[in-house]
């Protein structure tokens, strides 16, 4: 049912953004918004329209039935879009939030899966899970997040102050990353920081950093 909605709902705005007079600048800018997650020049000029671009987006798994945020940007640009976004957020009531249970760790010493919540690791402060690990999941980060950073510093409602502050005063953006973490750890609620950050990245646009996370997470080390 779920995906009946969200494919009749994304060919609303799909038709809606088609009859636009600001079909070909809706495009073009949202062209560019996206231009990381498209990562390629050859496909990036072959999209020659929004249903194409959606395509590519749902290929990078940046847009799908449980995360919509493409169709806002879309609808955001849209003129007399109210009734859209109340569609939008309609059916974003309906989606079945995302629960820790949906995270598990492998037993590694037995060398089988077995289905055991992350949260259990969760359960405990930050410091109680292992320095080998921590430095880990933060590594992954500076070295993978890329421009996105400031996404994912809003995401984790870090001020715009502090970000500003953070960009000024480093030059690489691994420091800037490292400095941001270390805000987001210190005002981080130490049983659900690592749940918060996944859903940040994913916020971000960075799914695919969001499950590196996780299978370092499940690691036993």
């Amino acid at each position: 049912m779920t995906a009946t909605k969200y494919s009749h709902l994304k060919n609303q705005i799909v038709l809606s953004a088609g009859q636009s007079d600001k079909h070909a600048q809706m495009l073009s800018t949202l062209k560019e918004y996206y231009k990381d997650e498209i990562d390629s020049p050859r496909r990036y000029e072959n999209i020659n329209s929004i249903g194409q671009l959606l395509k590519i987006l749902e290929i990078r798994d940046v847009l799908s039935e449980d995360d919509v945020n493409p169709l806002k940007e879309i609808v955001s640009r849209l003129p007399n879009n109210r009734d859209l976004l109340r569609k939008i957020e309609n059916y974003e009531s309906t989606l079945v939030p995302m629960d820790c249970t949906n995270y598990y760790v492998v037993d590694r010493h037995k060398n089988k899966s077995f289905h055991e919540p992350i949260e259990s690791i969760n359960n405990n402060p930050c410091g109680s899970i292992s320095k080998k690990k921590m430095e880990r999941i933060y590594t992954k980060i500076q070295e993978e997040i890329g421009t996105f950073w400031r996404d994912l510093a809003r995401n984790l409602k870090i001020r715009e102050c502090d970000i500003d502050d953070i960009d000024n005063t480093n030059t690489k953006i691994s420091q800037k990353v490292s400095k941001l973490l270390d805000i987001y750890e210190y005002r981080a609620d130490p049983q659900r920081w690592f749940f918060v950050l996944c859903d940040a990245l994913e916020k971000s646009r960075r799914k695919d950093l969001s499950r590196s996370l996780q299978e370092i997470m499940s690691m036993n080390i």
